[in-house]
């Protein structure tokens, strides 16, 4: 059961988002980002604030992370961590309670600092500077970057539900995106790691693409239909892909045909055609774009 893994208490932790997130610049979200701040401060923090449940653990990373390695793990990096968690079952690796205890983990061994949790992506500002330079910030603007610098800690903790939906776990949480990436690519690829490198270029075109795709599979599954169409559709972009100047690099392109499969998936059953015959037709959905 998927309550036998280790993770915080539900209803404990949805509390305590929904109390950070009440007012922008609040003192609790100012202490939360100190806490943050803090080599030790947020695992404790968690710790005195939620209840554990849940008897078995996973293992830890295979090895430390750097900043960039944690926020955008390389292919192998996210291979390595699926193989590492390649236990879990869906049901567990959608919970933002499993992935926030988990991270959790992580910085409690010293395998990413938690300031690591406040980067946005940006080349030029660490996680850490952010923090400092919302803390430290005078101007109007500053309760709103202590509440953006809160959000993305959340968001990279486990996923933030309460803003960005059942697609959060997926698409926000670095080891929940690696977990999903390489256990979607398996359902995907079977055996073939040829075809398994070419989906992995599907994957990771930009956030963006990845956050469009996940919110079809997740948040909209009727788009497909079955996992059978959804399939066939990355197994044919995966090899579109193989073309350096594929159209379907184009996030739009990709929403377009995800349209143009939903059309025809509410005009007749497509899990019902033979391979060959849903190959035909998601050519004629892919090429054109």
């Amino acid at each position: 059961m998927s309550q036998s893994y280790t993770q915080f208490e539900d209803a404990g932790y949805t509390s305590l988002r929904r109390k950070l997130l009440r007012a922008k610049g609040s003192e609790d979200q100012r202490d939360f980002l100190r806490r943050v701040r803090d080599e030790k401060g947020l695992p404790r923090f968690l710790r005195e604030a939620l209840r554990e449940v849940g008897t078995r653990s996973v293992p830890l990373a295979p090895e430390p992370l750097t900043e960039d390695e944690y926020g955008t793990p390389p292919p192998d990096t996210e291979q390595r961590l699926y193989r590492a968690w390649s236990a879990l079952t869906p049901s567990v690796a959608c919970r933002t309670t499993f992935w926030t205890h988990l991270t959790c983990r992580h910085i409690e061994a010293g395998y990413i600092e938690p300031e690591y949790l406040a980067a946005n992506g940006s080349p030029s500002v660490s996680g850490a500077e952010r923090i400092d330079l919302a803390l430290h910030d005078t101007t109007e603007q500053a309760d709103k970057l202590v509440d953006g610098c809160v959000r993305t800690v959340l968001r990279r903790l486990g996923g933030l539900r309460e803003a960005r939906g059942n697609r959060t776990v997926y698409v926000d949480c670095p080891f929940a995106r690696a977990w999903w990436r390489e256990h979607l690519n398996r359902q995907i690829s079977g055996e073939d790691e040829a075809l398994a490198q070419d989906v992995r270029r599907v994957f990771r075109v930009s956030q963006t693409y990845w956050e469009k795709l996940v919110d079809r599979i997740v948040s909209r599954n009727s788009t497909f239909g079955s996992m059978e169409v959804r399939n066939a559709l990355v197994r044919r972009l995966a090899v579109d892909f193989r073309d350096p100047d594929s159209k379907m690099h184009k996030t739009s392109n990709l929403v377009h045909a995800c349209r143009q499969v939903s059309a025809q998936q509410g005009a007749r059953e497509l899990s019902v055609l033979d391979p060959g015959e849903l190959d035909e037709l998601l050519d004629g959905v892919v090429l054109p774009a």
